[in-house]
């Protein structure tokens, strides 16, 4: 599903990430781990080929870094999708067009957006607030509008920087269940954070840490 081998990303020739070596199965449950600085968010992009290695390659699904076409990106990234930790939403949109936005931009009929775009927020539990503005929301439902336009193309990976990072613990045990939910259902996740301590689960997770550009353990 992904992998990368021996990556390395650089700067003006200053080292981000040496030496990467990773790999995350169909439908696995992932939790990279580090320090502000450590790389985190620099994997997400790579994998994500916002970022392109300087040296070896990222393979996501069968597309590779250095062979993939620019014309092939759009595609892409219809099937791995990023949530951030300040949930980048339309703020002059309700929810409603938040999350259809993610499908009228790649082209999905307009007869079958509005079927997805109930199904992903009643997913999320937000099919109540679908006209809702973000002004509206709590930060725990903007970052749940997040997840659903993040679900709308039915991704096979589901890329998490730092989701919980800007909400209270009642919320954050929310949205840990939310994206647990969705790996059960067979997407795989992996989820950058800073939080050492693995989330209070009964499921199975690989905690992946980052320390200095490197997988330290």
């Amino acid at each position: 599903m992904i992998y990368m081998q021996d990556v390395w990303y650089h700067i003006d020739k200053y080292p981000i990430l040496s030496n990467i070596n990773l790999r995350v199965k169909p439908g696995e449950f992932v939790y990279l781990v580090g320090a502000s600085g450590a790389g985190k968010s620099t994997v997400l992009r790579l994998i994500h080929m916002e970022l392109m290695p300087t040296r070896g390659f990222v393979k996501v699904a069968d597309y590779q870094s250095h062979r993939i076409q620019p014309h092939e990106i759009p595609l892409f990234r219809r099937k791995v999708s990023v949530i951030f930790q300040d949930f980048k939403l339309l703020d002059d949109r309700d929810v409603y067009e938040n999350v259809a936005f993610a499908l009228w931009a790649t082209g999905v009929p307009r007869r079958k957006i509005k079927k997805r775009v109930f199904h992903v927020l009643a997913e999320v539990g937000l099919s109540h607030r679908r006209y809702a503005m973000p002004s509206e929301l709590s930060g725990g439902e903007k970052q749940r509008v997040a997840i659903a336009r993040a679900l709308a193309n039915e991704p096979f990976v589901l890329l998490a920087d730092e989701p919980t990072g800007n909400l209270d613990p009642e919320s954050t045990h929310e949205i840990m269940q939310l994206l647990m939910r969705i790996h059960r259902k067979g997407t795989a996740v992996l989820m950058a954070t800073h939080k050492e301590t693995m989330p209070d689960t009964q499921y199975p997770m690989r905690m992946v840490r980052l320390n200095e550009g490197k997988i330290a353990s």
